[in-house]
C-alpha cells in the first residue's frame, strides 16, 4: 500500500508504482525476519513529545 504524501506529481507517481510490487511469501517472511513487527510497532512521537502535544489541549 503506498503512502501518499507527495507534493509533486513525481512523487505521486512513484507512491503509486508501488501498487504494482508483488512480494512473494518467501519475501515476506525475509522481511519479517529482518525486521519484526515488534521492532516497529510503537506510539508516533516519544513520551516527551506526547506530553507537549498534551499540554496543547
Amino acid at each position: 500500500m503506498p503512502v501518499i504524501g507527495a507534493r509533486k506529481r513525481t512523487q505521486l507517481s512513484e507512491s503509486l508504482a508501488a501498487l504494482d510490487v508483488n512480494l512473494s511469501p518467501e519475501d515476506l517472511t525475509q522481511i519479517e525476519a529482518a525486521i519484526p513487527a515488534s521492532a516497529i510497532a510503537g506510539t508516533r512521537y516519544d513520551e516527551h513529545q506526547m506530553q507537549m502535544l498534551n499540554r496543547e489541549r
